[in-house]
């Protein structure tokens, strides 16, 4: 309040030294005070340079005015001058997030306690419901969903929960964990899973980037940003099970990110693949499909450790599914998912999202749009 007064007091003074008596300069000078108040209050980045400002004036109480050339210089010296005032965080800290967050050291010590719940939510207290974060001494730069397809994990779970937000909070994001599970009783189809927290994720944050991340997977390097760029990118790169070689060049799974528009010009993830296996060698032919190329990092950041789990049962016709992918591209994905909401719950540590799947209803539907 002082600061307001003076800074009120100073600007008065200026202008009745000057002898500005007409009615539009003097409704001019309100705007002004109003305008400043304003800044003050809500922009905590530019109460210094104001401070600084006013100070300037104070120091020239005893001048006949303060010079046109020293308040341009100011404005040039300062960042008054190029102020961005956003409305929509009016609290938040309106400096861009660095580049580069500070504090990444790279290669980390990955946690393998298997915590319960209430014990991580404590190390977490930061996280507001639905395990979303967005850092209060900085404007994000990314707008990140992590989706989880899941099924009776929940060791896996924990342990990736316990880990991945502490990594999170690191790089400076403005991130939701969404954790994606189908009912018992609907054989597991991961890549639709994928679909559906696309699109619910979309209903409750304006996300620009995704990470399609299983559950089992656990980074070992904060300097693997989790974040989109120009092009999808696979994450997952080096994993110690695989003794951190890439198998094969065409590999998209595991994790992988991709921004809200390149995820829809492929039109999502194909809905056909039920079982295990072929729904990421589809997504790698529909990036290329549509003249996109993929991007990873160093095998030395892009590294990951994998839980242990039983293998899953293979899909017996991904093979045909892969070989006449093609053909569903624009049938297959986003503009034909059909599934069930059963319940939306926003935990401390993650959106949890249950839905049901109607196999038989989702393979007549393609078959259909594939007649036509």
């Amino acid at each position: 309040m002082p600061d307001i007064l003076r800074c009120c007091f100073s600007f008065a003074k200026l202008f009745t030294m000057n002898n500005i008596r007409s009615k539009v300069l003097q409704w001019i000078v309100v705007l002004i005070l109003l305008l400043l108040g304003y800044v003050m209050i809500y922009n905590q980045s530019a109460v210094l340079n104001f401070k600084s400002f006013f100070n300037l004036v104070w120091a020239n109480k005893n001048s006949r005015r303060l010079s046109i050339f020293q308040f341009r210089k100011y404005l040039a010296d300062s960042s008054i001058g190029s102020l961005n005032i956003n409305f929509s965080s009016s609290h938040r800290n309106t400096t861009l997030c660095p580049i580069i967050p500070p504090g990444l050291v790279g290669s980390i010590t990955i946690n393998r306690d298997i915590l319960s719940y209430k014990a991580i939510e404590d190390k977490n207290r930061e996280l507001q419901p639905g395990g979303c974060y967005s850092p209060s001494n900085c404007t994000p730069r990314h707008h990140v969903a992590i989706l989880i397809p899941y099924r009776d994990r929940q060791s896996h779970l924990k342990l990736f929960l316990q880990n991945i937000h502490p990594f999170l909070r690191k790089q400076q994001l403005d991130y939701g964990i969404f954790v994606i599970e189908l009912v018992s009783d609907v054989k597991f189809n991961r890549a639709m899973l994928f679909n559906i927290g696309f699109v619910e994720a979309l209903k409750l944050h304006n996300y620009n980037c995704f990470i399609f991340h299983d559950v089992d997977l656990i980074p070992e390097n904060d300097l693997n940003l989790y974040t989109c760029s120009e092009r999808p990118r696979h994450m997952s790169v080096a994993i110690d099970k695989m003794k951190y070689r890439l198998p094969y060049n065409q590999l998209f799974g595991g994790v992988s990110a991709m921004t809200k528009e390149q995820f829809e010009t492929v039109n999502g993830f194909s809905n056909s693949y039920f079982g295990w296996g072929g729904e990421d060698d589809d997504m790698y032919n529909r990036i290329a499909h549509n003249k996109m190329s993929i991007i990873r990092y160093s095998s030395e950041v892009a590294r990951y450790k994998m839980m242990s789990h039983a293998k899953e049962s293979p899909n017996p016709v991904r093979g045909t599914l892969l070989k006449d992918g093609q053909k569903r591209f624009k049938i297959d994905g986003l503009n034909s998912l059909q599934y069930e909401v059963l319940q939306v719950t926003r935990r401390k540590l993650f959106t949890w999202i249950l839905v049901n799947i109607n196999e038989k209803a989702v393979k007549d539907a393609i078959e259909a749009a594939m007649k036509l």
